[in-house]
């Protein structure tokens, strides 16, 4: 009986895990697909070089914020209903985040390096870069955005039935979309830029603020993942009602 009720949370992330990748994992790897296909077609017919699929791995940011708030305002109260405890209900989602995170990761590799293959094959130039291209950026990105759907659904659950919910939810992704902002803020406040002489461009000749971005995201992924974890931690238990 112990052996059974210990494993209740390893099967509630393994539920949790088959229903992404049978849903959001699907549509996306057809989206990819078909958007792969898409610029093959494009190319022939109008001889523009176009990658489309490109755009899909773009938008793993929005999809990991949607996969992790989706799940997490569905499965947490059907979990608590169903008698699981707290502690159990988030050792799941941990593993589920950990495991969403590393095949986002993989998945983000594979379709870059897809989209090389077809570059080489056609001699075209490599396709439009963005951050997440490297291995840590692979992780660090969907970390941050799973963390903030986390976050932003843990305080609609924290605070149900509540107007604060709601903007409270918006501030953390609003937070978390323009974070950069707040990045260039803090390389101004620690003396690491330089204003050019018409005060209308800043430059950071000591600071190579691409490099940076992964690690301060890692950061900011670690506090987002805490405020979800302390949220939730305060949540509300309903009782399951017949």
């Amino acid at each position: 009986m112990n052996a059974v009720l210990t494993q209740r949370k390893y099967r509630l992330a393994a539920r949790l895990a088959t229903d992404t990748a049978r849903t959001f994992g699907l549509y996306t790897a057809i989206a990819f697909g078909v958007l792969l296909a898409a610029s093959a077609i494009w190319r022939e017919a109008t001889g523009d070089y176009q990658e489309f699929a490109n755009w899909v791995i773009i938008s793993v940011p929005l999809i990991s914020v949607v996969i992790a708030w989706a799940h997490l305002a569905k499965s947490y109260p059907l979990a608590i209903a169903a008698g699981l405890t707290r502690k159990e209900f988030l050792a799941a989602y941990a593993l589920f985040g950990l495991a969403t995170v590393l095949a986002t990761a993989v998945l983000t590799q594979l379709g870059l390096a897809v989209l090389d293959l077809v570059d080489t094959f056609r001699g075209v130039e490599h396709h439009m870069g963005f951050y997440g291209q490297t291995p840590l950026e692979s992780v660090v990105r969907p970390a941050l955005y799973f963390a903030c759907g986390s976050a932003a659904a843990a305080a609609k659950l924290r605070f149900d039935r509540t107007w604060i919910s709601a903007p409270l939810a918006a501030v953390v992704i609003a937070g978390v979309a323009y974070r950069t902002v707040a990045y260039f803020a803090l390389l101004n406040l620690t003396g690491m830029e330089n204003s050019s002489t018409d005060d209308t461009v800043f430059e950071y000749p000591n600071v190579d603020l691409s490099a940076v971005i992964p690690y301060l995201d890692a950061v900011l992924a670690a506090v987002f993942t805490l405020i979800a974890w302390a949220l939730l931690a305060r949540a509300p238990m309903r009782p399951k009602t017949n």
